[in-house]
């Protein structure tokens, strides 16, 4: 047990993928923090005090200042510039880890502290915890500032193709993540039959109509969600569809080739989802990448031949 147990997290993965996973993962959260994060916290350090409800995270760290009184508008921004730095220290790779480590927890602190003001949301949960697990593994070996410093500090040293480069512990946050997406599903799966008394209830039609009706109202730029919620046969399969993939997205874990039917139905879901209901998860979107084999796909497009005529040779 213990075998199969390590051999499923811990056998060679390739570096290559773990440095794509490093640069999306880094990069999204440097666009959430420039495009969305600062506006954020601008409004939650502008409300007043008496809102403030700090979650867990926030007082345990705040606790030796007083965890109940909201932090100086100065310092939260000094984090926030401090933050930035790392980050890009992390997408280019220069001291991968560290600067990995600091923008993960810095992220993870700022957004606790903008929920201690406002209600909890879902989608950032995820871009988060693979900061965490990029952090914790060698997401630097390859495509980093790290590796040509390597490189020449150790000009003897023998040399492999970077897309070759394997090792026992580049595979584990890419599985990692695998993992926690049908968790996520499975969680709202759940949540959506808990709502419904223990039944299957909510796959009704009438719920996302609804949701499409309520938004429609309160968007007045939801032409496409309006005009999809008179079709209520439609919306009935679609929820069940919807309620279907969660349950059994689990599936894609041991079964690899479910992958070319569970990520296109996810990628339609979730562009679905945005476009008629303005529900965005660009991170959820991005992050289904990990299923993605990107070394494997580069290295049979990098063998791959093609017909040339023999005119064509001639001329060249």
């Amino acid at each position: 047990m213990k075998r199969a147990w390590d051999k499923f997290w811990f056998s060679d993965g390739p570096y290559f993928d773990l440095a794509l996973m490093r640069i999306a993962v880094v990069g999204l959260q440097l666009l959430t923090l420039v495009s969305i994060q600062f506006e954020s916290l601008t409004r939650v350090t502008s409300l007043p005090a008496w809102l403030y409800h700090p979650v867990y995270l926030v007082r345990l760290v705040t606790w030796p200042w007083g965890s109940t009184v909201p932090l100086d508008k100065q310092l939260v921004f000094a984090i926030y510039w401090m933050m930035l730095p790392f980050g890009v220290g992390a997408l280019v790779g220069l001291r991968s880890n560290l600067c990995m480590v600091v923008l993960a927890a810095g992220s993870l602190f700022l957004q606790a502290y903008i929920y201690s003001f406002v209600d909890f949301h879902h989608r950032e949960a995820i871009l988060l915890i693979a900061l965490i697990a990029l952090a914790l593994g060698p997401c630097g070996k390859v495509l980093s500032i790290d590796s040509l410093i390597a490189r020449r500090n150790y000009p003897a040293a023998p040399r492999v193709l970077i897309l070759d480069y394997n090792g026992p512990y580049a595979g584990w946050p890419i599985r990692f993540i695998q993992c926690f997406f049908p968790l996520m599903y499975l969680s709202a799966a759940i949540a959506k039959i808990a709502e419904s008394n223990y039944t299957l209830d909510w796959a009704n039609g009438f719920t996302l109509q609804y949701y499409l009706l309520q938004d429609s109202l309160r968007k007045p730029d939801m032409a496409l969600g309006l005009w999809i919620s008179q079709f209520h046969w439609a919306l009935l399969v679609a929820q069940i569809v919807v309620l279907s993939y969660q349950l059994s997205y689990f599936l894609v874990v041991p079964y690899r080739k479910l992958r070319w039917i569970y990520l296109p139905v996810g990628l339609f879901f979730h562009l679905t989802n945005y476009y008629a209901l303005r529900a965005g998860f660009p991170q959820w979107i991005f992050l289904l990448g990990v299923y993605i084999p990107w070394s494997e796909a580069f290295r049979k497009l990098a063998r791959s031949e093609v017909a040339v005529p023999a005119a064509v040779r001639q001329a060249t």
